[in-house]
């Protein structure tokens, strides 16, 4: 089988050929980015955070084998890792931030809200806000920028104070129409974040919906419960998704071989894995590779 080439990983200092004075953070508009963007739109990975304000136009791109539709009033945070691929932009008008995981921590608060792994992306990487809403979001972001552009003393210091503002609104509009909280208990939406974050921290280790239950102290059938209501889907589907979209993005932007990549999952042999794959995706991971790669 011949290996795939890996996917370009992307730093924000090789992103577009913008000059920063702040190591890990940059902001651009829309309108600049999309003079600059013909190499990104092939799909690529980033290792940093990337927040996009779409104020106006329209469009569309992938972000870990899904497209989504660009159009006003729509905020994406795309993450580390993710696979993403700009496919069309019309008109577009906003902002977008772009700054690491150090950049972020660049100011500790104590406070157990603002965490360094910022927020868990288990339904999807957009929010949809607003007019209101959206004349807000504008607003820090050009705080943001006017902070950028004019390297005052202290910008950097403002810059992630506003960054931990601008992101702690995200987690907010993020759960504000989800059910949970609004009509059900804090402790029920308490413990569908923290499955999430275990989710996306241990499924490498854990396959099973009564080890995250365990961890959590509550049986698997109470934790199935809740996060179907609350999700539409049962536990063991959110552990399995995330297993398969880890499989999909290193099928394709890594030259691992398939044992490989089954180790790197946690399943003890080859066969295993192959099995696994194939009752999620319908196809084997040799095929699925051969198939993104032509």
């Amino acid at each position: 089988m011949n290996k795939i080439n890996p996917l370009e990983l992307y730093s924000i200092e090789t992103l577009v050929p913008v000059s920063s004075f702040l190591n890990g953070f940059a902001i651009y508009t829309l309108q600049d980015f999309t003079k600059q963007m013909e190499h990104l739109e092939e799909p690529h990975r980033h290792d940093f955070y990337s927040l996009i304000i779409v104020e106006s136009g329209k469009g569309s791109h992938m972000i870990d084998f899904a497209n989504y539709e660009i159009q006003r009033k729509r905020i994406f945070l795309i993450t580390y890792g993710q696979v993403h691929s700009w496919l069309k932009l019309y008109d577009v008008k906003g902002y977008i931030i772009n700054f690491t995981k150090s950049f972020y921590n660049l100011i500790y608060t104590g406070n157990s809200k603002i965490k360094s792994d910022l927020i868990s992306l288990e339904r999807k990487p957009y929010i949809d806000v607003d007019k209101e809403t959206m004349a807000d979001w504008l607003q820090l972001a050009e705080l943001i920028n006017k902070e950028y552009r004019e390297e005052k003393k202290q910008c950097k210091e403002l810059i992630c104070i506003y960054l931990k503002a601008i992101l702690l609104k995200y987690k907010r509009d993020y759960n504000f129409n989800f059910d949970l909280v609004t009509h059900k208990s804090d402790r029920k939406f308490m413990l569908i974040q923290k499955f999430n974050e275990l989710v996306n921290i241990k499924f490498k280790q854990w396959k099973l919906p009564k080890q995250y239950a365990e961890e959590l102290c509550i049986t698997s059938n109470y934790l199935n419960i809740i996060v179907k209501k609350a999700l539409g889907q049962s536990a063991g589907y959110i552990i399995r998704e995330r297993i398969i979209l880890e499989a999909k993005r290193l099928l394709q932007s890594t030259d691992l071989t398939v044992s490989e990549i089954g180790n790197e999952l946690g399943f003890t042999d080859k066969s295993n894995f192959n099995k696994y794959f194939k009752t999620y995706v319908n196809i084997t991971p040799e095929s699925y590779r051969k198939g993104r790669d032509t």
